[in-house]
């Protein structure tokens, strides 16, 4: 099934001041299970700088943020006592509470600890760990309530470049009566990938990359980290939950799992000058589930975004990184 891994390349020639003839190339990659393109790009050697929060930190910190004490008690709402007697859920540092301001019938915000903001090297495995657990304790929570099918996602908009509105680090938790265009589209395309080829796919995906090597990353307990083969942004990195498709089959050892390779892709991430990120833990019951992280930029003098008309407009991918390149940075920290 190589065949599945189609790249077409598209060669741009033009002349400098003094003319001199320039080739570039333009690699346009499709998605091996949606079909989707993406487009590798020249680097034009792009200066990326860490954003630095220290001074807006203490300016939306303690009484001026809705996540820290004393407003995280006060001020936040809280759950039907048929969710949790409680009114929120906790586990270790963590804890989740309503979206005041909900995208789904059920949202929850789940804040990781009481500081108002953890520099990404910060990130415990504990934290992370808890973070994750309190998210899923929610789901289960929901999933006995709910006698039609859910679709539910653990979601993170780590810093203000990635669309987090709050500096305090939290996930969101969706759980939808109906699903998003991309859990929608990957149900559908995943079914009819197994009927076609006879295998899930992202077990295919996890015995290829693996045997490839090229985008292959490492591995932890049962969660496998590669880079996509057709990235939607300049990095793109996906984690396979392996032998996982409820979210009552994710255990402890699992999130510790997770917490320890989000480590290792920080620091490539941290390598590169990239902070903020997406983040989703797609929980697609009887179907997968797997995690996609997408680092998130502003670069130039004029702070441009890396999202621009080829995302936006044309729904598609683009990457000055090869995502072989990618994987190759950050192997080494697996």
């Amino acid at each position: 099934m190589d065949s599945l891994f189609q790249t077409h390349i598209e060669l741009s020639s033009f002349y400098d001041p003094n003319g001199n003839k320039i080739t570039r190339k333009t690699e346009i990659r499709y998605d091996p299970l949606t079909g989707e393109s993406s487009r590798v790009v020249y680097d034009p050697g792009i200066n990326i700088t860490p954003p630095q929060y220290s001074n807006n930190a203490k300016q939306t910190s303690a009484t001026n943020c809705p996540f820290c004490l004393p407003n995280l008690t006060s001020k936040t709402p809280t759950f039907s006592k048929t969710i949790t007697p409680d009114g929120q859920i906790n586990h270790g540092d963590a804890t989740v509470f309503p979206n005041l301001y909900p995208y789904s019938k059920y949202n929850g915000i789940a804040i990781f600890s009481k500081d108002h903001i953890i520099e990404l090297e910060n990130f415990t495995v504990e934290l992370l760990r808890d973070a994750f657990l309190a998210c899923q304790t929610f789901i289960k929570k929901v999933r006995k309530l709910e006698v039609n099918r859910i679709y539910p996602s653990i979601n993170w908009n780590y810093l203000p470049y990635s669309g987090g509105s709050q500096l305090h680090p939290h996930l969101q938790v969706i759980i939808s009566e109906s699903a998003t265009n991309y859990q929608s589209l990957f149900i559908r395309k995943s079914r009819s990938f197994t009927s076609n080829h006879g295998v899930d796919y992202l077990d295919f995906l996890y015995e290829k990359e693996r045997q490839l090597g090229k985008r292959w990353i490492g591995e932890h307990g049962q969660i496998a980290w590669l880079t996509t083969f057709s990235p939607k942004g300049h990095n793109d990195f996906i984690a396979i939950f392996r032998g996982k498709n409820s979210i009552t089959d994710i255990t402890t050892e699992d999130w510790t799992n997770v917490a320890v390779g989000l480590q290792a892709i920080f620091k490539a991430l941290i390598e590169q000058g990239l902070r903020a990120f997406n983040l989703a833990v797609h929980i697609l019951e009887e179907t997968s589930i797997h995690v996609r992280l997408i680092p998130r930029l502003n670069f130039g003098e004029l702070n441009t975004s890396d999202f621009n008309y080829f995302q936006v407009m044309h729904d598609e991918g683009l990457t000055y990184k090869s995502p072989e390149m990618v994987a190759e940075l950050a192997r080494k920290y697996f």
